[in-house]
């Protein structure tokens, strides 16, 4: 049957516990988005959609989770990223905003109709590595050293023109036999000293492979930096998302590198590129 979302909009005010006021409405936006399909204006519009006892069984299940404090991109096992929304499990970070600014800042420095060679160390959901492979043209391969994660990326693969090359393997064990034009990485970069600056939601749900650093926030930047030496062409780029706290510590890993920070849209240092000469 047809249901106008104020109703359904309602049912979720009255019955979520954990959010209330902006969050609470900005909640709402984005699970309507995730869950249906169902886009801001079509709310302020107050549409009519199929709603069905399946739909009302399921709204009642994730309202629960919901105030078990379950992330709602958890719930609906998806998030949108960049251009489209992404398949997303415990097993892998839930995409952040700044992640989107730095896949921007690649495609805006990269757009060219020279083919680039990509690697994303520790690709997670795939969701950089697939919107550089739609958005460059490029040869794109991800890796991470979890399983699980690579099934979720090769699952985020719906159109030819996203086919990337997602492999099972850690950094530190790598060796290609080709070389790339871009390396880009998110690399978990939070460290031990900083859990209690973490929100207890993400501890809670996200997985501790994707954002802590093995007792040193640079340990990843360490094996980029070694793998670079190796595998980055000549005028080559590293992209990589950054602890700000270590900003210092990135450029001196780089320091033969021609290198930049930027910064993010809350005017942190969040991102670094490095040209090799």
């Amino acid at each position: 049957m047809k249901v106008p979302i104020s109703k359904i909009s309602n049912k979720l005010k009255e019955m979520i516990t954990t959010y209330s006021g902006r969050d609470l409405d900005n909640l709402i936006i984005k699970y309507f988005f995730l869950r249906f399909n169902v886009s801001s204006t079509e709310i302020a519009l107050d549409k009519e959609i199929t709603f069905t006892r399946n739909n009302e069984i399921l709204l009642i299940e994730d309202i629960k989770k919901i105030n078990n404090n379950v992330p709602v991109q958890h719930v609906t096992y998806s998030e949108f990223f960049y251009y489209k929304k992404f398949n997303l499990n415990e097993h892998v970070l839930i995409p952040r905003p700044e992640t989107e600014e730095l896949v921007s800042i690649i495609i805006k420095k990269e757009k060219n109709n020279s083919l680039k060679k990509i690697i994303d160390i520790g690709t997670g959901s795939g969701c950089i590595a697939i919107s550089l492979k739609k958005h460059l043209k490029s040869e794109v391969i991800g890796i991470d050293v979890s399983n699980e994660a690579v099934l979720i990326a090769k699952k985020n693969i719906s159109e030819k023109d996203e086919n990337v090359n997602f492999m099972n393997i850690g950094i530190e064990n790598y060796n290609p036999n080709t070389q790339f034009d871009i390396i880009v990485s998110n690399p978990p970069y939070v460290a031990d000293n900083e859990i209690d600056s973490v929100d207890k939601i993400v501890l809670d749900n996200e997985p501790a492979l994707a954002l802590f650093s093995k007792g040193d926030p640079l340990y990843f930047y360490k094996k980029i930096a070694s793998f670079s030496d190796k595998y980055l062409k000549n005028k080559g780029r590293i992209y990589l998302e950054i602890n700000d706290n270590y900003l210092s510590g990135v450029f001196d890993l780089f320091k033969n590198y021609s290198s930049e920070a930027i910064k993010d849209i809350y005017g942190k240092d969040r991102f670094v590129v490095c040209e090799k000469p």
